[in-house]
C-alpha cells in the first residue's frame, strides 16, 4: 500500500509511508498541533512535513486550522481500518539491534515469500535489520519453516501474549539501536505487504 506516490518530477521525498502513518498516530489523540511538534514527534524535517500535512489535507484526513493540525473522522476510520498492531518487545534472541519492535499485520501472512524483501525495507528505513515471521497451524515460523516455537519459546510465548496470532498473520520484528528506529523499520516492511 503506497500512502504517498514517489514524484515524477524534482527531488525524491525525505519521508516514506511509515512516517505518513505516524504524523496520523500523533495527531490521533483529538489534539491540535503545530507542524513543528508534529515533525519533531515523528522524526522528520518541517519542509517534509509540510508536504505529508498537505497531502494528508487532500485526502480529507487531517483539518488545517490556524490553531493547529487535527486529524480527521475519515483519518481516524483509516486508522482503524489498518490492520497494524504495535508492541515493544524489548531485547531479544532474535535481534541484531539493541531494541526490537513488533507489528503483527493480519491475514498477511500469504504475502510473505522468504522475509528478505521486509528486511531490506527495514533496513532502508532506517533499522537494523528485521526478521518476518508467519502463523501457522498455531506455530510462529521464520518462512520457509524455522519454528520459533521450538527454537526460542521464550520470543513465542511473549508474542503470543502481545498480539491475538490467528493462522495467516505475519510478525515483522524491526531492530535498531533505539525503539523509534526498530519502529519505523518494522513499518516500513508492514507497508510494503499492504
Amino acid at each position: 500500500m503506497k500512502l504517498v506516490d514517489l514524484p515524477r518530477y524534482g527531488p525524491v521525498h525525505r519521508f516514506g509511508n511509515h512516517h505518513v502513518y505516524r504524523t496520523l498516530m500523533v495527531l490521533s489523540d483529538q489534539k491540535r498541533k503545530g507542524r513543528k511538534q508534529i515533525a519533531d514527534a515523528v522524526g522528520i524535517g518541517e519542509g517534509s512535513m509540510r508536504t505529508i500535512i498537505e497531502y494528508l489535507r487532500g485526502l480529507d484526513m487531517i483539518d488545517i486550522r490556524q490553531t493547529g493540525v487535527k486529524i480527521t473522522r475519515h483519518g481516524n476510520a483509516f486508522l482503524s481500518d489498518l490492520p497494524i498492531k504495535i508492541a515493544d518487545i524489548g531485547h531479544g534472541s532474535i535481534a541484531l539491534g539493541k531494541e526490537c519492535v513488533a507489528i503483527q499485520m493480519s491475514n498477511n501472512g500469504n504475502k510473505i515469500k522468504l522475509g528478505v524483501e521486509q528486511r531490506d525495507s527495514a533496513i532502508m528505513a532506517g533499522a537494523e535489520g528485521a526478521t518476518t515471521l508467519i502463523v501457522k497451524d498455531g506455530k510462529l515460523i521464520v518462512p520457509p519453516d524455522y519454528a520459533i516455537d521450538e527454537h526460542d519459546p521464550a520470543l513465542a510465548k511473549l508474542l503470543h501474549e502481545k498480539f491475538n496470532l490467528r493462522d495467516g498473520d505475519a510478525i515483522i520484528i524491526g531492530t535498531a539501536s533505539t525503539v523509534t528506529k526498530a519502529e519505523d523499520g518494522a513499518l516500513a516492511a508492514a507497508f510494503d505487504l499492504l
